[in-house]
């Protein structure tokens, strides 16, 4: 049995720079979940291509929503060639019965309960259309396999998995839709022994937040000084708040996080499920947390209901005054299964129902104070004044971090900055979105509507249950 691995690429024929990829962990798993006597070959389309001379009698596909075109073009093509093919990831679980209608099956939600049920079920003939296991134990989690040498970025970069979950249900996030709210935790045993197995010395941890669960990261922190490793991860703002906390993630290794502040704009936060609710209190955490020597990676959205054109120079004020190197810049994005794509959805604001365009870039709803070229104008704008080349001279001080220097990190960040420069050509200014609106609102009654469902309760009848067996053999999420 030959079994074919697959993460799409984004944006087809634009190969990613390999040392700025976020390294590979999922599918690593999935393989790791796979009986022995199966030849296994994984693809990162992102960085290297796919032999279609090979015959696969299975192929798992991890789908997001910005790749789910594709996904579904390259599941048509091997279901062509005779392979199977089983969607899985955040895409397929929130719309399912669109994902069906490009795959023999599909899973919702972790694959970690399922994924034998899917290969016995593969071997007899007997596919089920949906399998779904809520929830599962992360201490069940086998050890991914690292052997397919494409879960590592740049300086050797590993990825790891230490929790799932989120409790602040965001209404423009779905990550709470597809792990639940409850943070479930790997055992820090677990973690450590991952690491030293990995052969590695730098990590990015996976998590949508590593510091969710105060008691449980301190001990993961703690389990981590000995190691003498570096790494990088995604954290609340909140941990500013934790002296205890925020000094053993120094001494942990923690060299970088990256931190959803979403706005600068005082009346966008007051509106977010946010720990800290003021300007004020946001930039008194960055200067917390950069002297503790940890460099703060922000993530800003653009588009907000309470946003006008001068969040625009809002930003770039903010971004300058709190000298901020990088940053990670969004214009709000209405993905499905998100609260705020149920309201865009009833208000009549959503113009485009093209996944390609669904990447973070590309406006594809109606702003309240704004035109949507005028915001994509505008995203355009802050993105490449922040990073011009005359800014990101004005960045290399900050770059190089607090004494002694860590060149490393500086690195890092000198390649977010060109990297940052770069993407602004690939920001879409001159959409039309009257007949973007137009073409899909008349395709509206046979596509959209027909397909958008809930995702919970929706399986209750239809998804396939683990046998006692899988049960017992691990766990794994088929999304990366």
């Amino acid at each position: 049995m030959k079994l074919l691995l697959l993460s799409p690429s984004r944006k087809f024929g634009k190969k990613m720079i390999k040392a700025l990829r976020i390294p590979q962990l999922g599918l690593h798993i999935l393989a790791s979940l796979t009986p022995d006597d199966v030849d296994i070959t994984v693809v990162d389309e992102e960085i290297m291509e796919i032999d279609f001379s090979m015959d696969f009698d299975l192929v798992g596909i991890s789908c997001m929503t910005a790749t789910a075109n594709r996904s579904y073009q390259l599941s048509d093509r091997f279901r062509q060639r005779g392979s199977k093919v089983i969607l899985g990831g955040i895409h397929p679980t929130i719309l399912p019965q669109e994902a069906i209608q490009h795959a023999d099956a599909v899973v919702i939600g972790e694959a970690e309960g399922c994924w034998g049920d899917v290969i016995r079920d593969f071997r007899k003939g007997n596919l089920q259309k949906f399998y779904h296991v809520p929830e599962p134990d992360l201490s069940r989690v086998p050890f991914p396999r690292r052997d397919f040498h494409i879960d590592r970025a740049i300086f050797n970069c590993v990825g790891l998995l230490t929790t799932r979950g989120c409790p602040y249900d965001c209404e423009f996030c779905s990550v709470t839709h597809f792990y639940g709210r409850k943070i479930r935790h790997r055992p820090v045993s677990m973690v450590v022994e991952d690491i030293k197995r990995s052969g590695s010395k730098t990590f990015l941890i996976l998590d949508d937040n590593v510091t969710g669960h105060p008691e449980y990261s301190k001990k993961l922190f703690e389990a981590l000084i000995p190691l003498g490793i570096r790494w990088v991860g995604q954290s609340s703002i909140s941990l500013a708040k934790d002296k205890e906390m925020l000094k053993l993630c120094r001494l942990s290794g923690c060299a970088a996080l990256f931190f959803g502040i979403e706005s600068v704009s005082p009346s966008s936060l007051i509106g977010m499920k946010k720990a800290l609710k003021s300007i004020e209190e946001t930039e008194e955490a960055i200067k917390i947390i950069q002297d503790n020597g940890i460099a703060f990676h922000p993530s800003i959205i653009l588009g907000f209901d309470t946003d006008t054109k001068s969040i625009f120079d809002d930003t770039l004020e903010f971004l300058a005054r709190n000298k901020l190197p990088t940053m990670a810049l969004h214009v709000l994005t209405p993905y499905p299964g998100t609260k705020i794509y149920q309201r865009f959805k009833e208000q009549g604001r959503i113009l485009s129902f093209d996944w390609d365009h669904y990447d973070h870039h590309t406006v594809v709803f109606q702003p309240k104070n704004m035109t949507p070229q005028e915001l994509a104008e505008g995203h355009q704008y802050v993105q490449s004044q922040f990073y011009s080349f005359s800014s990101i001279l004005r960045h290399i001080p900050s770059l190089l971090g607090v004494s002694p220097i860590d060149l490393r990190r500086a690195l890092l960040f000198l390649l977010l900055n060109i990297t940052g420069k770069n993407s602004v050509k690939y920001i879409d200014t001159t959409l039309d979105w009257a007949d973007n609106k137009e073409r899909w609102l008349s395709q509206k009654d046979q596509s959209e509507d027909k397909l958008v469902q809930e995702s919970r309760g929706f399986f209750s009848d239809q998804v396939h249950p683990p046998s006692q067996a899988s049960k017992e053999e691990g766990h794994l999420k088929l999304e990366i």
